[in-house]
Formats: structure tokens, C-alpha cells, sequence
């Protein structure tokens, strides 16, 4: 329940207060990062697309097959939005989310503290926003995986048939694999919830 901010004493307040702001700090620090890659991740695709739709447009004359340019470009594309992920969600997003734990942590610790960080749990049904966020990167990955697996089938049909449909079931395979893998990789509530376990055990 909260509590009235003017019955709490001055020497406790300033000792927390400096311990939230610092948090909040430290939050938009990685936010500010987060953003920034996603930012990257954008314009990544957005030049993957723009340069499959320049080779498709036959403006160039290069001494390679379409097909094999296109999947090179998306294979590269897919890469690359890759490893934003792993830096995005992998690394700041944990950092993110343990500055943003020792937050919630203190507004039940201190009901005097506004519930800024419990609030915004509450409009994501306590889930977070991350289950939506790892969308932004599972999408393009497992679409530039498809492109870059069809255009190779399509270039091997022309001329072995068979290895074309083995070229189609390793894609398949491989664009459910990289959704399970990116899926499985980047949830963390499990740790998040094992954390504010603890902290609450500790204070029964």
C-alpha cells in the first residue's frame, strides 16, 4: 500500500532517493543504446531490401547469377541484423533489466516510492515488454533466411531438381531453428522472477 512521502524521514529519503535516481540513470543509459541498434537494425534491412531490388532490377552487369547474388545479399542482411540482436537483447537488454529489478525491488521495499516501474509491469500484464520487442528482430531474420535459402533453391532447380527440394527443407529448417533459437535465447523472465523471489524471501 502506499505511504505518505511526508512521513518518511529526511535522512532515509535522501539515501533511497539517490539509489532511484542513479537506477534511472543507468535505465535510460541502456535505453538510449537499445534504440540506437534498433535504429542500425532498421536501416540494415532497409539496404538489404534496396539491394536485392537493385540486382533484381538487372541495372548492374556482374559476372554472377541473380539468384546467387540475391542470397548472398540476404544471407549478409540476416548476419548482420543477427549480431544487433545478440548486442541488443543478449547484453544491454539484461543490463537494462537489472537496473530496472533493483527498481521494482525498492518500490516494495519502500511504499513510499512511486510506482513508476510496477505500473508499467501491470500494463504488460506483468510479462514486460521484451516477448515483443525479440518481433523486431525474429521477423527479418527468418524472412532474409528464406529469401536467402529460396533464390539458392530456385538457382539449383534449374539444373538438379533434387538438390533444389534439399536446399528447401534445410531452409525451412533453418528459419525454425533461428526463431526457436532467437526465441528461447533472449527470454529472461525466469530470471527476473527468481530475482524478486529472492529479494522477497529475504525480507519475510
Amino acid at each position: 500500500m502506499y505511504t505518505n512521502i511526508d512521513k518518511v524521514d529526511q535522512k532515509t529519503f535522501d539515501r533511497i532517493w539517490k539509489i532511484v535516481l542513479e537506477i534511472g540513470e543507468q535505465e535510460r543509459h541502456f535505453n538510449d543504446l537499445q534504440a540506437r541498434y534498433r535504429n542500425m537494425a532498421s536501416v540494415w534491412l532497409l539496404a538489404t531490401f534496396s539491394a536485392i531490388g537493385f540486382v533484381i532490377s538487372k541495372t548492374i552487369s556482374i559476372d554472377v547469377d541473380q539468384e546467387i547474388l540475391i542470397a548472398i545479399i540476404a544471407a549478409a542482411g540476416g548476419i548482420g541484423i543477427a549480431l544487433l540482436w545478440v548486442v541488443d537483447l543478449l547484453v544491454y537488454h539484461r543490463l537494462l533489466d537489472s537496473c530496472f529489478i533493483e527498481g521494482l525491488i525498492l518500490e516494495e521495499q519502500y511504499p513510499w516510492l512511486p510506482p513508476l516501474r510496477n505500473n508499467m509491469m501491470n500494463t504488460q500484464r506483468g510479462e514486460g515488454v521484451l516477448f515483443r520487442v525479440v518481433g523486431f528482430y525474429l521477423g527479418p531474420i527468418v524472412l532474409l533466411t528464406l529469401i536467402s535459402g529460396g533464390s539458392l533453391s530456385y538457382w539449383l532447380g534449374h539444373e538438379h531438381l533434387t538438390s533444389a527440394i534439399i536446399c528447401v527443407a534445410i531452409t525451412v529448417l533453418l528459419s525454425g531453428l533461428s526463431g526457436y533459437s532467437i526465441i528461447a535465447k533472449t527470454e529472461n523472465t525466469d530470471a527476473i522472477e527468481k530475482r524478486l523471489e529472492v529479494s522477497r524471501a529475504s525480507r519475510e
